[in-house]
């Protein structure tokens, strides 16, 4: 695991909150954070300095303020041009292991957090993306709900959220999404749960099994979650069938928009095997 997390950063009290919720995370995994300032730039902005948006003075505060609770490095970086293709290739040039963002603002880029720029965020991001409400104010994870369904890429998931239940030492919940009336579909979903069961067994975290069974897959997840006291709730990033093309779809959005409890998406691999899920 890389030791580099990215909060994108505007200054609203959402985005702050985010950063100290990373403060936890940074600590648990022996982490530095960067803080990232993405002004969307026109072809005029282009020209002028990016400090008059988010100038020096506001960063060197935060730093002075939040560098004593992490035991890491607490850096920051102030970009121009498009707002998610900036937070990804922050991301990808530092090789961060996570990118955790608000999942709600009022300023800056921020504001398009439920529009297509924090979408692409989280849909095209190579590294888990973990959004967190600025109401939400716990700063331990102690129970993961990781749902299931009937797709392989479901499964996909299991790796980060192993890594997440280690650092805190949190158990994980495996949530069947069973279809209604569709016995075949139910079958191959208790199948992939069991077989998940024992992969995070292998790992030596301590799992749980639950099933719920409806309609509204995202619903029902989100309303287990709270049922169960959950922390977060790890799910993937909808794809189409030959993994080729991100998107971020129904589900992933619902869970974003509507979960109280942060989220933790996770894109697909199209180069992870069975030989690989299984080792």
């Amino acid at each position: 695991m890389n030791n580099k997390i990215v909060v994108p950063l505007d200054f609203s009290e959402d985005s702050v909150n985010a950063l100290e919720y990373a403060i936890e995370f940074a600590n648990r995994s022996d982490s530095d954070i960067i803080m990232v300032y993405v002004v969307k730039t026109s072809r005029f902005d282009f020209m002028r300095g990016v400090e008059t948006v988010a100038s020096k003075g506001d960063f060197e505060e935060f730093t002075h303020k939040y560098q004593p609770l992490l035991k890491g490095k607490l850096t920051w970086e102030v970009r121009k041009g498009g707002i998610s293709s900036e937070i990804i290739a922050l991301a990808n040039s530092v090789e961060a292991w996570l990118i955790i963002m608000g999942s709600h603002g009022v300023t800056g880029f921020m504001e398009n957090w439920i529009g297509s720029n924090a979408f692409k965020v989280v849909s095209q991001s190579k590294c888990p993306v973990l959004t967190v409400r600025g109401d939400f104010k716990k700063r331990t994870v102690n129970n993961i709900v990781m749902p299931i369904d009937n797709s392989w890429a479901s499964r996909h998931k299991i790796p980060s959220t192993v890594d997440i239940a280690k650092i805190f030492h949190a158990s994980i919940n495996i949530l069947g999404t069973l279809p209604k009336d569709d016995k075949e579909e139910e079958f191959k979903i208790k199948k992939f749960v069991h077989q998940s069961e024992e992969k995070v067994h292998k790992s030596l975290v301590k799992t749980s099994v639950s099933f719920v069974s409806g309609g509204n897959v995202a619903k029902m997840t989100v309303d287990h979650a709270i049922a169960s006291d959950a922390d977060l709730i790890t799910i993937m990033t909808d794809a189409d069938e030959d993994l080729s093309k991100m998107i971020l779809g129904g589900y992933a959005q619902y869970m974003v928009h509507h979960s109280s409890i942060p989220i933790l998406c996770v894109q697909p691999k199209a180069d992870l095997t069975v030989k690989d899920w299984m080792s």
